[in-house]
């Protein structure tokens, strides 16, 4: 090939690698409509402190503000990145023993008491099995 075809090509690689690598390293704020921030809430947030609150319904997002905050670093040639968001809960009406887990994105909180929940998620490439988590929850 020649160095005229080549150039093209290699600016096209040093763009891309230049565009991806100023999110390393840097706390990013993420905007509440991001999907993989919606999908982080969902699978691995409520979870963990649906967990811990421990009742008989389901506590769900009274808002759809989480004030999330994210840093990725390179692990093992992998994106790893590290979620911090709040979770402002109230109950629902979907029970735990009857309301499957995944239904929880249909439930509707029934108002009343709240709770300030905030999540710190981390995990490869938005890789949900090898996700690490804390969420520490306090009255509102």
């Amino acid at each position: 090939m020649s160095t005229m075809l080549l150039l093209p090509l290699i600016c096209s690689i040093l763009l891309i690698t230049t565009t991806r690598g100023v999110t390393i390293g840097k706390l990013l704020q993420v905007p509440d409509k991001d999907q993989n921030l919606r999908n982080l809430v969902y699978k691995v947030g409520l979870r963990d402190a649906n967990n811990q609150i421990r009742d008989t319904v389901y506590w769900v997002p009274a808002t759809t503000q989480f004030s999330a905050r994210k840093i990725t670093v390179m692990s093992g040639g992998k994106y790893y990145s590290t979620w911090t968001f709040d979770m402002l809960l109230q109950k629902s009406e979907c029970i735990v023993r009857s309301t499957p887990f995944e239904d929880l994105p249909s439930c509707k909180s029934s108002g009343g008491e709240k709770l300030l929940c905030t999540a710190h998620v981390s995990l490869f490439d938005i890789d949900y099995s090898s996700a690490d988590s804390e969420v520490h929850c306090a009255r509102a």
